[in-house]
């Protein structure tokens, strides 16, 4: 490091904060390597947990599936032996039409139940309630029908009868029609091809049933051989299945379906998704929906992961942020077809009570923590609390944050003799901060460098004021009476100074000398400026107006105001320095004070600090003069007021149209067109008698119409006294 570098800054921190830090971190790892340990074991817990949840689920799940198949089996075998199967339909229905209606209303799974016959003979009852209202209209099905039954039978000479019976709930018959010839034949269907060996049953596919728009299969039986004999029916329907699906989950979010190895679905919590539409050669086909084309994004993440060889799996994916779990297992059907059940579940809630319990066991851990904090805490802060408040008044007394403050307390000798040395310190600076510039003080303290003599460049807005009869009010006052007052006086306008970052300079006597831009920079110091002599008006005026209510004598201020570079700095002694502004500049804002006793005025500026101001403010042109003690003329205003600001600073609707005239007539007089300039300034003298730079000017126009001026005449007034 070279020798002239300055060493890198350290961060510090205070020293309680580093021993709760270092307690802090003990504590932290020890209760977090408790929770961790406890997590893990606990998570893996909630895996094997979960891992037998979803097997239980899944061979309850089949048991009701064989329960559910077994009832139908149950029922085909039992009603083959019924004898009223010899008998084959007649028109006016079955011997076992009592039986197919009570299965109906025991068992509704079922959709519909039939028998045909080899010979070609038909008898069939259904739920009609089961059946869409298209479907119920092809069969001409009215109004009330709770069943339908329909019978086939063949006629002497070969041909065949159908016909349908609507039944009530009652079983009466509300209406029935006939068809000869009907197109249906059992024989050609595919359930009663497939249950042709004898003594067993046997089961179609799943498939969507035309007539029911849902999933379903066929159950068939053959009770007697062919030819004498015939097969049984039971049409089983998927709803109840899909029904089984959504009341069996392993969590509230969780979802259980079955589907076959064509990954067709056959069970899903709403069955009205199960079937999907599509044309083929232009017709409408019904079929399943399959995991990858149900829309379910859980589903297709199912197909793509498990494995359809496997008899027994986990999967674990995510999905939209969120961690599931799937136990898939294969199962047969009692023809040996392979089926498989899945339960979906989030890993959150499927583990949610392990998980809860890590969080109170991570609770409990932060509860001794936290119990242990305050105690660390406050062995810490005994320690360090008057070495905190030492430092915390030595950062107030660097941004000159000097109020009083109570007095800092500790046993300890050396931190006892260090705040009282702060505390002296600090009364010398909060005295010294009301000799100069606040301002400045904080400059000096921020640098941390010793000031010597020597100023700067700076062009600045400059503000004198001063006391119209200050001298003959001090000569008839009490001195304590007028100290008091002189004293209030100046703290209201020293206070609007400052509010609007003005740097009061020095007293004299009984004016008060600002600037604007200096020691800190302003971009707009001249609006700040003129604001602040407006306020300054204000609080005046308003000082005025209770002075009076007293019955004393009032102070009615004039103020000065103009902008110019000057030389600001420290001027005086090496022993002695005041900081100030020096300049021709600093000369012309005393005199442009000193104007408004001429003109009658109360806040005179210069055309510099009108330009520099900006938009906002509302003038009155008055004259360009040549005040005592400078060279070039200077076009003069009166600053008015401020534009939508409040109504002290606001001029008044009258007060606005008196300028618009007096502008006309100002513009009059620079033309030197005498003759109008007088008749203008005639009537504004005459409407106001009390605005004394009507008078003036229309005084001087008079005289110019008399004797004009000569023709190298700048049209400046020119004045020799202060």
């Amino acid at each position: 490091m070279a020798p002239d570098q300055a060493p890198p800054k350290r961060r510090r921190y205070p020293l309680y904060l580093n021993i709760l830090t270092i307690f802090l971190v003990l504590m932290i790892a020890v209760a977090g390597a408790i929770t961790w340990y406890n997590y893990a074991t606990s998570t893996e817990r909630a895996m094997m947990s979960s891992r037998r949840l979803m097997h239980d689920i899944v061979s309850q799940f089949t048991g009701q599936l064989a329960h559910f198949f077994g009832k139908a089996r149950s029922f085909l075998v039992l009603t083959a032996e019924h004898p009223g199967l010899a008998k084959p339909p007649t028109g006016a229905g079955h011997a076992l039409q009592g039986m197919f209606i009570r299965g109906l209303e025991a068992h509704p799974q079922f959709f519909g139940m039939y028998l045909g016959y080899d010979d070609g003979g038909f008898f069939q009852v259904v739920r009609l309630e089961k059946m869409p209202p298209k479907a119920r209209q092809e069969i001409k099905a009215p109004q009330g029908a709770v069943y339908g039954v329909r019978t086939i039978v063949s006629k002497a000479g070969g041909s065949r009868l159908m016909t349908w019976r609507f039944l009530d709930g009652q079983e009466k018959v509300l209406s029935f029609w006939s068809q000869i010839e009907p197109a249906y034949d059992p024989r050609e269907r595919p359930w009663f091809k497939l249950a042709q060996q004898a003594g067993k049953v046997r089961g179609s596919h799943y498939y969507v049933f035309d007539s029911l728009l849902e999933p379903g299969m066929t159950l068939s039986y053959r009770f007697a051989p062919a030819p004498q004999g015939g097969v049984l029916g039971v049409d089983l329907t998927a709803r109840t299945l899909c029904g089984f699906a959504a009341s069996h989950k392993a969590c509230p979010s969780g979802l259980t379906v079955v589907f076959d190895h064509k990954k067709r679905l056959v069970a899903y919590p709403d069955p009205k998704k199960v079937v999907r539409q599509s044309l083929q050669d232009g017709k409408p086909v019904l079929s399943l929906a399959t995991l990858d084309n149900l829309g379910d994004p859980l589903l297709s993440r199912l197909s793509r992961l498990f494995d359809p060889k496997s008899a027994d799996q986990i999967v674990n994916f995510t999905d939209s942020g969120r961690e599931y779990t799937a136990g898939v297992e294969r199962i047969r059907d009692f023809r040996g077809r392979y089926y498989y059940v899945a339960v979906l579940a989030p890993l959150d809630e499927l583990i949610g009570p392990i998980i809860q319990s890590n969080l109170r066991s991570l609770l409990i851990s932060l509860l001794i923590m936290l119990g242990a904090i305050p105690l660390v805490f406050f062995v810490a802060r005994r320690i360090s609390r008057p070495l905190g408040q030492v430092v915390a008044e030595t950062k107030a007394m660097r941004n000159l944050q000097l109020e009083p403050t109570p007095v800092i307390n500790s046993r300890i000798k050396e931190i006892h003799r260090l705040t009282q040395s702060v505390a002296t310190m600090k009364t010398t600076l909060r005295t010294f901060s009301r000799y100069v510039p606040v301002d400045l003080v904080r400059q000096l303290v921020v640098s941390g460098k010793e000031q010597g003599l020597g100023g700067e460049k700076r062009v600045l807005t400059l503000l004198f004021t001063d006391v119209q009869g200050f001298t003959d009010m001090a000569e008839h006052m009490d001195p304590e009476a007028l100290m008091v007052k002189a004293s209030q006086y100046f703290s209201g306008l020293c206070d609007e100074i400052q509010d609007n970052q003005g740097t009061i300079d020095k007293f004299i006597g009984d004016a008060i000398m600002a600037f604007w831009n200096a020691p800190l920079e302003d971009q707009g110091h001249a609006a700040h400026a003129c604001r602040a002599a407006l306020m300054c008006r204000a609080r005046s005026r308003q000082m005025d107006q209770q002075w009076r209510q007293k019955g004393q004598p009032i102070m009615h201020t004039r103020l000065g105001l103009h902008t110019g570079e000057v030389i600001v700095g420290n001027v005086g002694a090496a022993q002695r320095m005041d900081y100030t502004a020096l300049g021709a500049a600093v000369n012309l804002a005393s005199r442009l004070e000193g104007l408004n006793k001429v003109y009658g005025t109360q806040i005179l500026a210069s055309r510099a600090t009108q330009e520099a101001a900006g938009e906002g403010f509302v003038w009155r042109s008055i004259d360009q003069v040549e005040p005592k003690g400078t060279s070039e003329p200077t076009l003069i205003y009166e600053l008015v007021g401020m534009l939508d600001d409040a109504a002290e600073l606001a001029p008044a609707p009258e007060e606005t149209a008196y300028l618009r005239r007096w502008e006309a007539a100002f513009a009059l007089y620079q033309k030197r067109d005498w003759p109008a300039a007088a008749d203008a300034f005639g009537a504004l003298a005459t409407e106001r008698p009390q605005d004394t730079a009507a008078q003036v000017l229309a005084r001087r126009i008079a005289a110019f119409l008399i004797d004009p001026p000569p023709p190298d005449w700048d049209g400046s007034a020119v004045y020799d006294r202060k």
